[in-house]
């Protein structure tokens, strides 16, 4: 099992929620309005001098193959000259246990 975690700017997360619902991911959660600074991304505090805000999603894949198709499909997305200057980040993340 996997964890598949991603990070994008708001103004991008129709189309990563679009790209779970293409292929058929069905688990994850969703925590809007995230405040951040990454090396190579721009820094979002939702306020004047930063705006904006990030999404975090937390995609839970049982099958580990799924999860790393995710992840390169994220890897096209980021290719679009739109999608890279938002901001998307993804990684992957071993899920031990489930109760």
């Amino acid at each position: 099992m996997k964890f598949v975690w991603i990070f994008c700017n708001e103004s991008i997360s129709p189309e990563v929620m679009e790209l779970l619902e293409t292929l058929d991911v069905e688990g994850y959660t969703v925590w809007r309005h995230v405040l951040g600074s990454h090396r190579g991304c721009r820094t979002h505090w939702g306020d004047e001098v930063w705006p904006g805000t990030n999404w975090a999603i937390l995609v839970v894949e049982e099958m580990e193959g799924k999860a790393w198709h995710l992840l390169e499909e994220i890897k096209k997305m980021k290719q679009r000259p739109e999608i890279k200057h938002a901001g998307l980040r993804a990684f992957v993340q071993n899920a031990e246990e489930r109760i």
